[in-house]
């Protein structure tokens, strides 16, 4: 049923484990294609006292070559493994340096072609500078090198929603599920695909599944309860919304909830109101 009246919660975030802010619209579903790459540092593995046990010193990728008030001489970075790569492109990119991240990761794909995380990360680089295809064609990469990463999967999905490439988010979506069966973006983002494909039923297993897994999670509480709204399930619905708010944190996601019920209580009250306005 897609004229039920009822919202979802977004897609969920890899890079924070948990979805992104609810957002209300005039339809019926909400389901905002938000995820992030996971964009995680990975420690080099070194001894401790040895030359490379430091984190790489802070140098400009663009400025190579040149000399500046830290370094003087050739850019160290040729020097590193794909891992202190990956370490020096998160401190660019937590500073906001975009540039200079995406500089220091194409370099260390020209060095290591075949890092799946590299490609990983850059993905999440080019979706936040809004470049779906590039990040589409690095996941595409970093699926081929590990196609048993449910969470590359998970993010890969998100990108062929970007292109309305649906059956393809679904597979991807199914995958991930049997490679980690336990993994709550996975279930939740495959029951907010199938939601929006109007097949309510499999979604609302979905969501089951995220909460049997973690019940402490606000959101899948939120989109379970317009599941049940939208079969016809209208009790289970409140109390899902319900348990929803007790466990929000955030006073905009407890207030999205109270507003929920408040146009589900609208709602009801026209159904019951007669052609006139009265009550039949």
């Amino acid at each position: 049923m897609h004229n039920g009246g009822f919202l979802l919660l977004p897609m969920w975030r890899l890079d924070t484990l948990k979805p992104l802010s609810i957002i209300i619209r005039p339809w019926a579903y909400v389901v905002l294609m938000g995820i992030g790459a996971s964009g995680t540092a990975i420690a080099a593995d070194v001894d401790e006292g040895s030359a490379a046990s430091a984190l790489p010193m802070h140098v400009d990728p663009l400025d190579e070559g040149r000399a500046s008030a830290l370094h003087r001489g050739p850019n160290p970075h040729a020097t590193l493994s794909a891992e202190q790569h990956i370490q020096v492109a998160a401190q660019h990119m937590a500073a906001g340096r975009l540039p200079q991240a995406m500089a220091v990761l194409s370099q260390a794909l020209a060095k290591y072609p075949h890092h799946a995380e590299l490609f990983n990360m850059r993905a999440a680089l080019e979706l936040k500078q809004q470049d779906i295809k590039g990040a589409l064609a690095d996941m595409e990469q970093a699926v081929k090198l590990e196609p048993d990463n449910a969470l590359y999967r998970v993010t890969r999905s998100r990108l062929y929603l970007r292109f309305e490439r649906k059956d393809e988010a679904l597979a991807d979506l199914n995958e991930a599920v049997k490679l980690a069966p336990k993994l709550v973006p996975a279930h939740f983002n495959r029951g907010s695909l199938l939601a929006n494909l109007g097949r309510e039923k499999e979604a609302l297993a979905d969501f089951d599944r995220c909460i049997g897994i973690a019940p402490e999670l606000p959101a899948p509480w939120f989109n379970r309860g317009s599941m049940h709204w939208a079969l016809g399930e209208k009790a289970k619905a409140r109390a899902d919304i319900n348990h929803f708010i007790d466990l929000a944190k955030e006073p905009s996601w407890k207030q999205a909830g109270k507003d929920l019920l408040k146009v589900w209580d609208q709602e009801e009250a026209k159904q019951q109101a007669g052609p006139g306005g009265n009550p039949s």
